[in-house]
C-alpha cells in the first residue's frame, strides 16, 4: 500500500491548513491531493471520514474521464 501527505479540502478556500498522511487510494495526480476533508472539517460538515471518495468531489466530466482511463489500465493488466 502506498502512502501520500493529503491537504484538506478545506485549504482551496483558506479556511484549514490540516495535512496527514493517508492511503493512497487514488494513484494521485496533484501533489499533494486535496480532494478529501480532514476529520475536524467532517465533524464540522455533518460528513463521514472514512466513506470519503474522491468520486464524491468530481465533476461528471472528471468522473467520465477517470472511468475511460480506469477501463484502459485494466484492459491493460489483463492483456
Amino acid at each position: 500500500m502506498n502512502y501520500v501527505a493529503h491537504d484538506c479540502r478545506n485549504t482551496r478556500n483558506g479556511t484549514c491548513n490540516n495535512r496527514w498522511i493517508d492511503k493512497d487510494i487514488n494513484h494521485v495526480t496533484t501533489k499533494p491531493p486535496t480532494w478529501k476533508y480532514c476529520k475536524e472539517c467532517c465533524k464540522k460538515l455533518g460528513i463521514n471520514f472514512e466513506k470519503q471518495k474522491p468520486s464524491d468531489y468530481r465533476t461528471e466530466e472528471q468522473n467520465n474521464r477517470y472511468e475511460k482511463f480506469a477501463k484502459k489500465g485494466k484492459q491493460k493488466h489483463l492483456i
